[in-house]
């Protein structure tokens, strides 16, 4: 009966081990170069999606150039600043990204001024 019991709790763990591998995969940042700082200016915000498990900010350049920037959890992004209703599609607004390291048009966002001089979030110093 041990020997049952001790097989099913190994299989358990075994299977809740494999299960979180694709999750902590899922949260990687590695795509991003953190150890670089773009800095946006003047473009348009497209879209701000305030979901989980991470926000996005859609933004359009003045040469006419489509960005993807990915925030953190809603949860995150309060806790630096940003709020739902804070960036609204039409806003002219600066944003400071970690880029992809593939060089694609996207990254990860660090901060965000608004046009009336109001940061969210934390630019990488």
């Amino acid at each position: 009966m041990r020997v049952k019991v001790f097989t099913a709790a190994l299989a358990a763990a075994l299977a809740a081990t494999i299960a979180a591998i694709p999750v902590e995969a899922h949260h990687s940042y590695a795509m991003f170069d953190k150890s670089r700082e773009i800095e946006l200016a003047n473009v348009t915000v497209r879209e701000w999606q305030w979901t989980s498990p991470h926000t996005w900010l859609y933004v359009i350049a003045t040469n006419g150039d489509r960005y993807s920037i990915e925030g953190g959890n809603p949860g995150l992004m309060r806790r630096l600043g940003f709020a739902k209703g804070s960036i609204m599609p039409g806003q002219r607004v600066t944003v400071y990204m970690a880029p992809l390291r593939s060089g694609l048009k996207g990254g990860a966002l660090n901060a965000v001024r608004l046009a009336n001089g109001q940061m969210l979030g934390e630019r990488l110093r």
